[in-house]
């Protein structure tokens, strides 16, 4: 039987009726100018005392909610710590590392 003769797969004859993406990163760019512009805020000492014994309640495996500024904008994640690592002043939540001096609230979860 020839090339021309076979009956075409399914997936291949789905495969041409796929969305063609021109403006691939387009909508990405979209998004990121709609995203709302926060002015970092001054962590005052009551803050950062707060932060700090919060930071050394945090041991590897614990569950926690860190709010954080990053790209002009407080985000807010929750997830396992992967590590607290003091003389680098920096704390990984899953993988997501943040300095310290951009933590703006460190919460310890209970499972």
């Amino acid at each position: 039987m020839s090339e021309r003769a076979t009956p075409r797969r399914h997936a291949d004859r789905a495969a041409q009726f796929m969305p063609f993406a021109a403006l691939t990163g387009f909508y990405d760019l979209v998004r990121a100018q709609e995203r709302m512009r926060e002015p970092r805020r001054e962590v005052g000492e009551e803050r950062a005392t707060e932060i700090s014994a919060e930071l050394a309640r945090l041991r590897r495996g614990d569950l926690a909610r860190v709010t954080y500024y990053a790209d002009d904008a407080y985000v807010t994640r929750e997830g396992i710590v992967a590590c607290v690592e003091p003389d680098l002043r920096v704390l990984q939540v899953v993988r997501t590392r943040v300095r310290f001096e951009d933590l703006w609230e460190v919460v310890r979860l209970e499972p």
